[in-house]
């Protein structure tokens, strides 16, 4: 069932664009209009921001035509290799408005419309810019899911067509600003729990910054928001932006599903079958090494990840990432070592370093420069129990006493 929805998917929201119509350059009638669309988020990951596009409907010309900036082309040359190197190329893709719609109401996605406040020539100069850039050689972009998405490019679209005569009232916003990270958390920290562990363990401190009131309209809904509280000089009057807003299609209430798998649940449990496990091995005068060397090397693959990333990659986001204190690249090494039976001195002094490090870091959690995880701790805290454990196997025996 699911791989049948997930066709339908890719056939409604990448096929249906890419085969869309290419509409012919023309003059808009007095009867036009342009509107900004805004859906509300789904329920898978990739859906869970919302999505943004422009809507231009010209009844008299019987031409109703959406924008989106949010597709891609699998069949592009090096596709997996450009998105993990942070070279993603997405692009503008021009469909029938009736069909965009379809989709997002088979996926049960509320879509609203804000209809803007903009005088024929606006329009028209709004119509053109976007017909130049569907083209072919000229709709593909280099994306960046913070600051050049679907839903930013179509705000500087439109700013662009007002000859950027928009005043936006940013008072709604809190006084102090939010940064990404916490706004990303509003979307995915209980519907995503995952997720927003994926993109914490990814992205550094960049993300915690407090944004600017533009960089808030990374989000589709934030974009909406914005619109409301925007304003042009319209015949030397300050009037709204948008003149007026409709639910094109409210999406049904849905049952909202709760589960136990979240990362911090699923951490503490294993911290405390870890510390079970591991004691009952130790009275016992087993060897536990085999678990303590794979734990360290398995979390030293999230330090490599944040490196990689951080250092070798066009993932502005992922610079200056503070994980790799606890999730060292050097684990991996010190992991191996510990899988050996007669480990080499120089684990016992490591094993040392890893307390202090481990110990501070759990002290020092909120004064981090990052806002890491808050299940992490669990993570810290676990290898921090193995880390004394190491220590204290590895102590020399003392010499007997000479009589």
């Amino acid at each position: 069932m699911y791989f049948w929805q997930m066709l339908r998917y890719i056939i409604l929201f990448f096929l249906l664009p890419l085969t869309g119509f290419c509409q012919p350059l023309f003059q808009l009638s007095e009867q036009s209009e342009v509107s900004l669309v805004t859906c509300s988020p789904g329920s898978e990951l990739y859906e869970a921001f919302g999505h943004t596009a422009i809507r231009i409907h010209d009844p008299l010309m019987d031409f109703d035509a959406v924008y989106n900036y949010g597709t891609f082309d699998f069949d592009q040359p090096n596709f997996y290799g450009n998105f993990v190197m942070g070279r993603s190329m997405y692009m503008l893709a021009v469909n029938r408005y009736s069909n965009f719609l379809r989709a997002y109401e088979y996926y049960n996605r509320s879509v609203r419309e804000q209809f803007l406040n903009m005088t024929q020539q606006e329009k028209q100069a709004l119509f053109d810019k976007l017909t130049w850039n569907a083209k072919k050689e000229n709709r593909e972009y280099l994306y960046d899911y913070f600051y050049d998405n679907c839903s930013t490019r179509p705000r500087d679209m439109v700013i662009d067509a007002l000859n950027g005569k928009v005043e936006f009232d940013t008072t709604y916003l809190p006084t102090k600003h939010l940064s990404i990270r916490q706004l990303t958390d509003l979307y995915i920290a209980k519907e995503q729990p995952w997720g927003d562990l994926g993109i914490d363990l990814c992205m550094g401190s960049v993300i915690d910054k407090p944004v600017t009131a533009m960089q808030y309209m990374f989000l589709p809904e934030e974009l909406e928001e914005a619109f409301d509280h925007a304003y042009i000089i319209k015949e030397g009057n300050r009037v709204p932006l948008v003149k007026r807003k409709q639910t094109t299609f409210k999406a049904a209430p849905t049952e909202e599903k709760k589960s136990w798998f979240v990362p911090q649940i699923v951490f503490v449990a294993f911290l405390l079958f870890s510390a079970v496990f591991l004691t009952i091995y130790r009275v016992a005068g087993k060897s536990t090494r085999f678990f303590e060397g794979s734990v360290f090397m398995i979390t030293s693959f999230i330090g490599f990840n944040g490196t990689f990333m951080w250092f070798f990659t066009n993932h502005v986001s992922a610079a200056y990432n503070w994980n790799i204190l606890w999730s060292l690249p050097t684990n991996a090494i010190f992991g191996y070592a510990l899988l050996k039976k007669n480990r080499p001195v120089w684990t016992r002094h490591y094993a040392l370093f890893l307390i202090i490090l481990y110990a501070g870091i759990l002290v020092g959690w909120n004064y981090i420069p990052q806002l890491l995880h808050h299940s992490l701790r669990f993570v810290v805290l676990l290898l921090l129990f193995l880390a004394v454990g190491v220590f204290r196997i590895s102590r020399k025996p003392k010499e007997p006493t000479q009589t």
